[in-house]
């Protein structure tokens, strides 16, 4: 039990709103049951989990060899976090070291995310890659953290299981997955002139991208894609918000046949 807010195994967890340290550490903040669970089965590090005094009939699913659990009494963990601990549970993990585009080559649908800034809608977009059998993601400079507390959340821990990528240079990973390793790019815009998304095949391999919600996607983004498709809509709407249209997208392009 811990009993002091002083403690230093807590540390990852102080005032989570406003923390920005765990990044610049290697860490990252898993929240709520399922999500704390698809931590545990992953192959990520797992620092510590955090159990507060009303959840305690969960640690025999939590406890693993070796593994530091944390109990906290329920009037300190709202203090410590610096919002009310409503999940009860949260484990620390540690950053793995991004995957280089060799990992990524053997998927047959990858999905590149440019300037996604919105970390609800990269959690979201994060989901639908794993519901749609996704291979693995590539961000460009500007997004959001992938394994920040809000993606993470959102994603209900899917970001786990599935290689993220965090690309210095976006247009070049594309041109390399292109080129050396024979992928078919598809920019995802809105316009009356681009292949309508209904229907579209995919004959080998490809990135599928999206882009900013107010701005789409980058003009020299979309010169380098070999296509451009759209989801055709009535003329009152000028856009579907980036996470539904990737997840009608991604199912029209899922090589699971969903």
């Amino acid at each position: 039990m811990v009993d002091r807010l002083e403690d230093r195994r807590l540390d990852p967890y102080r005032s989570l709103k406003t923390a920005t340290l765990n990044r610049r550490a290697g860490l990252f903040i898993a929240e709520g049951d399922k999500v704390v669970e698809r931590l545990l089965a992953s192959d990520f590090e797992v620092v510590s989990v955090l159990v507060s005094e009303r959840r305690v009939s969960l640690l025999d699913q939590f406890e693993r060899p070796g593994l530091e659990v944390l109990i906290i009494p329920d009037k300190l963990a709202t203090e410590l976090v610096g919002f009310k601990f409503h999940a009860g549970t949260m484990a620390c993990g540690r950053r793995k070291s991004p995957p280089d585009l060799a990992a990524l080559a053997p998927a047959s649908i990858l999905v590149g995310c440019a300037s996604v800034d919105d970390p609800e809608n990269l959690g979201s977009i994060i989901r639908h890659c794993a519901a749609f059998g996704v291979g693995g993601l590539i961000l460009g400079p500007g997004c959001a953290d992938p394994f920040s507390r809000r993606v993470i959340r959102v994603s209900m821990g899917n970001g786990f299981r599935m290689p993220i990528r965090e690309a210095n240079d976006l247009a070049g990973d594309l041109l390399r997955l292109k080129n050396g390793h024979g992928f078919e790019l598809i920019a995802t815009v809105v316009g009356r002139d681009a292949e309508r998304v209904r229907g579209a095949a995919v004959s080998g391999r490809a990135v599928v991208l999206f882009g900013n919600e107010a701005h789409g996607l980058d003009p020299g983004l979309v010169d380098i894609c070999d296509r451009r498709v759209t989801i055709p809509m009535h003329s009152a709407a000028d856009s579907l918000n980036v996470a539904v249209a990737a997840a009608l997208i991604l199912h029209e392009f899922s090589p699971n046949g969903v």
